[in-house]
């Protein structure tokens, strides 16, 4: 049997902070225009394989044209699509750390080979020795996330451009699960690198990570020959039908964008005045830190019903969430901070004291 990374799934109870959803539920209007758009739902039909109207729908959002899109079960059966077409056992994916893990399952899936570019602490790295380490390596194909999950940092398009100029004859696939967060996008570069690709997703941004509709975008020569790859059927009609609901109202959730990326300046700011943690300015909608007390604060979190993302090299990663969970949160760390403090007097005062030698 092959061997793969487990993919870590969700909770589903407290206050979750943990797997950068969108902390509001769809609107009462749009619940409605979906319970009058099921009734039209031919239950017993499969769903439109092509998904032609949720592909129509969302290039008049995305500013694209039909043939440059293909919809999947999520940006993740896509990126797995992607690997999948392009290696196999012997084959190298290029990819940073850290970076979104599900790349690393794919790979393992197909029996091939991961390599992984060290980031700085706060995710950013040279382009530069990027590229030399990936030529050096005789990388199969290049996947990376912008902005980066967990850490938050995004390289410009400017940046992106000598990446894909650097690898013409790999794949270079951007995952911009988090794009609307951030104000640059490659999507429209796709025609000018033929080996561009572009992941984009409705989980985040859109709050729809129940549905699992995402979309990979490149030239349509690159969508014609990923067809082949692809299973039937794996965007349901219900998935379709509230994917259209939700992108027609593409400027209700801008709206929402703007209201997380502000709450994301605040809970930085709160967060950076606590002198137990290190916290880095992030382009995504949540912040990642480190902190030597990261296993006991997520424990303190927890028993309080705070979830936040954590990981094995004393870093965590925190979903900017509403206003209301986002300044509970604060008010946990404050509050662990003088558990923390009390600690370390506590500790210092029961040291025995040095012997005096005269």
């Amino acid at each position: 049997m092959k061997q793969t990374i487990m993919y870590e799934t969700n909770q589903k109870a407290g206050c979750l902070l943990h797997a950068n959803e969108l902390p509001w539920n769809i609107s009462e209007e749009m619940r409605q225009e979906i319970i009058n758009a099921i009734a039209t739902l031919e239950f017993q039909r499969y769903p439109d394989t092509e998904c032609t109207q949720l592909i129509k729908t969302y290039c008049e959002v995305a500013s694209l044209f039909e043939k440059q899109v293909l919809a999947g079960n999520g940006s993740d059966e896509l990126l797995g699509l992607l690997i999948g077409a392009y290696l196999g056992k012997g084959k190298t994916l290029y990819t940073l750390s850290p970076d979104f893990s599900m790349y690393d399952y794919y790979a393992g899936m197909y029996e091939a080979k991961v390599l992984k570019f060290k980031t700085r602490e706060d995710g950013s790295y040279s382009v530069n020795d990027f590229v030399e380490f990936g030529r050096r390596n005789q990388v199969d194909m290049i996947m990376l996330s912008n902005p980066n999950n967990p850490t938050g940092f995004a390289l410009s398009n400017a940046k992106l451009r000598i990446i894909a100029a650097a690898f013409p004859r790999i794949p270079v696939v951007i995952d911009e699960a988090y794009g609307e967060f951030y104000e640059e996008s490659m999507r429209k570069e796709v025609e000018c690198y033929p080996n561009l690709y572009v992941t984009r997703t409705l989980s985040k941004a859109y709050g729809l990570a129940g549905m699992r509709v995402g979309f990979v975008i490149s030239n349509s020569k690159n969508i014609e020959a990923l067809k082949k790859y692809k299973a039937p059927y794996t965007v349901n009609a219900l998935s379709q039908l509230v994917a259209c609901v939700a992108l027609r109202h593409a400027k209700e959730y801008q709206a929402y964008v703007e209201i997380i990326k502000q709450e994301r300046e605040k809970l930085y700011q709160g967060l950076r005045k606590l002198s137990f943690l290190q916290v880095f300015r992030s382009s995504a909608n949540y912040i990642y830190g480190k902190s030597k007390q990261a296993s006991k604060l997520i424990v303190y979190l927890q028993e309080h019903g705070v979830i936040i993302r954590s990981y094995e090299d004393d870093s965590f990663r925190i979903t900017i969430g509403s206003a209301k969970q986002n300044k509970y949160l604060l008010a946990l760390c404050e509050a662990f901070e003088k558990e923390v403090g009390k600690c370390d007097t506590q500790q210092k005062s029961e040291r025995p004291k040095k012997p005096i030698f005269k």
